[in-house]
């Protein structure tokens, strides 16, 4: 094996074709059986270890072989951003034909223990009469039925199996699809989707399990209200339940169970700093004459940290509610300096509306902002890309590249250890 793919499946070329291999790591040697054959690539499947890897560990977790939520706890902790920041670098070198890539020091995290939102899928298993609650499965759609979760925060990983059991009493068992687990700093909370309707007894034996293990406990069902296509969304539990927040440079951050955070807190907090960093530093003029444009903005995520370091801070959002919980956040704390906008960030006729920026941050979803990038290369501003999926960033870079910009900053950040996903943020400005 002689190298980790962007998939972290293993990498053999002693072959006439490249052979990939999933749960092996480079340097070792394998016995393994082709499972589908491609007319440039197969795929295997590990048989034996013949010589392992100095990094190679026993995984800690007792699911990890058959649950798809992991894919690295075979590799040593400390080594797994090194090889996602080579594959990262090799996609920016080979396809942006850059010589030299300015690599930063890469934000880290805790190898276990870190992850505040997740969903379980939940299937009932008819023949045995019981409820699978877990992840699907690695490559295919089963569930790997999980009592405990190593990644997410302790508080969440320990209502797995409470949950499994109650769902399992349940009349309505067979109408629960999903689990969500979110964790603020005020509460722990679970979304419960449904097909149907849920019977009242059903209801009322959730309320009670929600109040023993004091959790905020939502039921999501596909009645839709008040003319949306939307599903209807009602917390059962407790009925005066307070807003879910997070802290972030002692900044209090309300958001809704839909509303997009963060998964892992600590990064979260280390990803701001470092952004306040590359887009401030040096330049001292930024807080009393620069405006900020904080692009895909969610929450205020960025926005209000970035407040205190610009004289104006243009959060941007598509979808309204979100839009709300900004301007709730910013009057929470107080930040007059933040002003949120909704619009379309796809349509380019709106994006000319957009006032003049110093400096522009964008967090796009994983599909990236391709098209923002005409509008974008056109700008003169400074550029901070936060990217959740490596093809997307090195696509886009291209578009501003070729517009004259250069590649000043770039870092790895390891939002979910364990698993192949690396997430990296890039500074862009014109020459």
């Amino acid at each position: 094996i002689h190298a980790l793919s962007h998939e972290v499946q293993g990498v053999s070329r002693s072959q006439d074709k490249v052979m990939f291999v999933p749960g092996v790591l480079p340097g070792e040697t394998v016995k393994v059986q082709t499972v589908k054959e491609m007319r440039h690539f197969n795929h295997a499947k590990l048989i034996e270890i013949i010589k392992p890897s100095s990094e190679r560990v026993e995984p800690v977790c007792p699911h990890f072989k058959r649950c798809g939520a992991c894919q690295l706890q075979h590799l040593a902790s400390e080594k797994q951003l090194g090889y996602k920041q080579q594959n990262l670098h090799e996609q920016l070198t080979r396809q942006l034909k850059l010589k030299t890539i300015p690599w930063q020091a890469p934000i880290e995290s805790e190898p276990f223990h870190y992850r505040r939102r997740a969903r379980l899928g939940v299937r009932y298993r008819k023949a045995q009469d019981e409820i699978i609650v877990g992840f699907r499965e690695e490559a295919n759609k089963h569930l790997a039925a999980i009592d405990q979760c190593l990644v997410l925060q302790p508080s969440l990983s320990k209502l797995i199996a409470p949950l499994q059991q109650i769902v399992g009493l349940l009349v309505s068992k067979t109408r629960i699809t999903q689990l969500e687990l979110i964790a603020s700093d005020n509460a722990d909370v679970v979304v419960m989707r449904h097909l149907k309707k849920m019977e009242d007894q059903d209801v009322k034996r959730l309320k009670a399990w929600a109040k023993e293990f004091n959790v905020q406990l939502f039921l999501q069902g596909d009645e839709k209200q008040d003319g949306k296509k939307e599903a209807a969304l009602t917390c059962i539990w407790p009925e005066d339940a307070a807003p879910l927040s997070y802290t972030l440079q002692g900044k209090e951050l309300h958001f809704h169970v839909k509303n997009f955070i963060q998964g892992n807190q600590d990064v979260n907090q280390k990803m701001v700093a470092q952004a306040q960093e590359w887009l401030v530093a040096d330049n001292a003029k930024a807080s009393q004459e620069e405006v900020l444009l904080d692009l895909f903005a969610g929450i205020g995520n960025f926005s209000l940290p970035m407040a205190s370091h610009f004289k104006q801070v243009v959060a941007v959002e598509g979808i309204s509610e979100m839009v709300k919980q900004i301007d709730h956040n910013s009057a929470l704390n107080q930040q007059e300096n933040v002003q949120a906008i909704m619009l379309n960030l796809a349509d380019e006729i709106l994006l000319q509306k957009l006032p003049k920026a110093d400096a522009i941050l964008l967090d796009p979803p994983r599909t990236g902002a391709a098209e923002l990038m005409p509008w974008l290369s056109r700008q003169s501003s400074r550029i901070l890309y936060v990217a959740c999926e490596p093809s997307a960033l090195v696509r886009d870079a291209k578009v501003l590249l070729e517009a004259g910009f250069k590649l000043d900053k770039i870092s790895v950040m390891d939002m979910f250890p364990q698993t192949k996903h690396v997430e990296s943020m890039a500074l862009f400005v014109k020459d």
